[in-house]
């Protein structure tokens, strides 16, 4: 591998979490070989917890290692441990089981990039350098059933009340919003609109604001509710 993956993600820093420690110091160690971030491994959320609880000086993507986690106790886990961790990360699953099909519900808790048992070393870099640069690492098709879901869930609910959906946002973040439903990662948006990395950042802050959001998940569910399927709205 000759190029660096994260060569973007200047001061960034990945957490591997999972009890599994030699596999996870091999993929720690390529890591930090293959791409410009730190890279660290530790035992459990709570240790994780115990060495971040006042401040994060840099971008951190927590990866946490599902293996050989049966449905239920995933489950349990994204309810409870994950919904606990500070907002300002990104969390990522890795070693999941293709067979799990837990995929929904892990986005509905604010996961950010999903790697499989079977995925390459490689596509973990890949998708690492696609989440630092504010993209998602999930597949088009399920973050697509996902919103669409939600999105006429919170529809029909809107209908039957009769409610109409005020926001306040401009143009430009009107038009941003509808590229990060798309998928469209920060760069992308930030080439697209000929505008700085820096004031799409902003834009998205001012919009997550706005419509009391926290996440590009919710934003995109939000936008595919009020904004871009006026035919489904009285």
């Amino acid at each position: 591998m000759s190029e660096n993956s994260l060569a973007n993600s200047i001061d960034s820093r990945v957490v591997i979490v999972g009890p599994n420690h030699f596999q996870n110091t091999l993929l720690a160690t390529f890591i930090e070989n293959y791409s410009i971030c730190s890279c660290c491994v530790m035992d459990s959320l709570d240790s994780f917890i115990l060495c971040h609880q006042e401040s994060f000086p840099c971008r951190i993507a927590l990866l946490y290692d599902c293996f050989g986690l049966q449905h239920q106790t995933l489950s349990d886990s994204l309810q409870l441990e994950l919904r606990e961790l500070p907002c300002e990360l990104s969390l990522v699953l890795f070693n999941l089981d293709r067979h799990l099909a837990i995929d929904k519900e892990a986005i509905e808790v604010g996961v950010q990039g999903i790697f499989f048992g079977d995925d390459s070393v490689q596509t973990v870099l890949k998708g690492l350098a696609a989440i630092f640069e504010g993209g998602l690492w999930i597949s088009r098709q399920m973050m697509t059933e996902v919103i669409l879901e939600h999105g006429f869930a919170h529809r029909r609910r809107k209908m039957a009340a009769h409610d109409v959906v005020q926001h306040s946002l401009t143009h430009r973040e009107v038009e941003i919003l509808g590229l990060l439903s798309a998928g469209a990662t920060n760069k992308y948006i930030s080439d697209t609109l000929f505008i700085s990395p820096h004031t799409v950042r902003t834009h998205l802050n001012n919009i997550f604001r706005k419509i009391n959001v926290s996440s590009r998940l919710e934003a995109a569910v939000w936008a595919a509710d009020s904004l871009f399927l006026p035919q489904y709205r009285n």
